[in-house]
């Protein structure tokens, strides 16, 4: 017996699974609509006066918390029509059966009524909705799918990709942009509710987390000039640089479980020693960060603040400080 098989044999090959939201082939674009990135045209793209091209595509990303508010209040404005769910999966930009899902935990928490729609010939056509929660006129924060395709993202919607973070500058990790672009959605997002008079906790992402973001650094003091033993060039860029220990950042995250039972976290870095006070609710958690040693209050850090704290002190070399940026965030995991 041939145990090499014979050629009648079926050879089973392995199923190649092509997702429908990888789009066609020779598609360039980074998301095109797809992954919750939703792409919007960039007007600027076409019409600018700048020395450098702007984005040709606009990115937006809903949380799942955002696109459950946006899907309800789509709800509440078409009452009880028909909604095509592969229609609505791509305005979101993800798949049919995150909708489904979406809709199905909408049910069962009470939120809304599925009414089976038929046609002439049997044949189930697409379903109506109705909400039937409590009254109002919009549901949560007021977020819409219109919001999410507004230009200016006026709501405070992610606007960021994390490649636009990745590794770069030479080689070194640049995290103080990220901590930035994520602080400035936090305080739009925020400014948005308090025009709206809207319930901020509608938009919070159940934070069960404190988590302390660092940077620290050394620089030279400006106007100081690097002794001359200290100067190295770089033999490929034939850039002068300070060849001294500690020029380069270190970059590092603390995390810590908001539990109410426990109002005061501690933690040091680089020989200070902070101390957080737990305050709010767990809906709408605040931190007030402190000195330990003095008591001296340094800010109070809330789920839609820009939660930021810079330290500069002098080093044993009268030509260079040393640097602590610091910035809190509450997350869900």
């Amino acid at each position: 017996m041939n145990s090499g098989g014979t050629g009648e044999e079926k050879v089973k090959k392995r199923k190649k699974h092509r997702k429908h939201t990888l789009g066609e082939r020779g598609d360039n674009t980074i998301h095109k609509n797809k992954f919750g990135f939703v792409e919007i045209e960039n007007p600027e793209y076409y019409d600018n006066n700048y020395y450098f091209s702007p984005p040709e595509f606009l990115m937006r990303k809903a949380t799942p918390e955002e696109r459950r508010e946006m899907v309800v209040n789509y709800i509440i404005r078409r009452d009880g029509k028909p909604i095509d769910l592969e229609k609505l999966a791509a305005k979101l930009a993800v798949s049919k059966r995150t909708i489904q899902s979406l809709m199905r935990s909408l049910k069962e928490e009470g939120l809304i009524e599925v009414l089976p729609n038929y046609e002439q010939n049997g044949r189930q056509g697409h379903n109506s909705y109705r909400y039937i929660g409590s009254p109002t006129e919009k549901f949560g924060s007021s977020l819409t799918i219109g919001m999410l395709y507004d230009i200016k993202n006026r709501a405070g919607f992610r606007d960021w990709d994390w490649d636009e973070f990745s590794y770069k500058n030479k080689g070194e990790y640049d995290l103080m942009d990220l901590y930035a672009a994520k602080s400035y959605r936090r305080v739009t997002r925020g400014k948005f509710l308090e025009r709206r008079s809207a319930d901020k906790s509608a938009c919070i992402r159940k934070p069960k987390y404190l988590a302390i973001r660092y940077s620290h650094f050394i620089t030279k003091k400006d106007g100081k000039k690097t002794p001359d033993k200290y100067i190295r060039i770089n033999y490929k860029t034939e850039e002068q640089y300070d060849s001294r220990p500690g020029s380069l950042s270190s970059d590092g995250t603390k995390k810590f479980k908001i539990d109410f039972s426990k109002q005061i976290i501690t933690f040091a870095l680089f020989g200070i020693l902070f101390g957080c006070e737990l305050e709010g609710s767990e809906d709408d958690p605040k931190i007030t960060i402190f000195n330990l040693r003095t008591a001296e209050t340094y800010a109070q850090f809330t789920y839609w603040g820009e939660n930021y704290l810079y330290f500069v002190r002098d080093t044993e070399d009268e030509d260079r400080e040393e640097n602590l940026v610091i910035y809190g965030e509450f997350t869900s995991k």
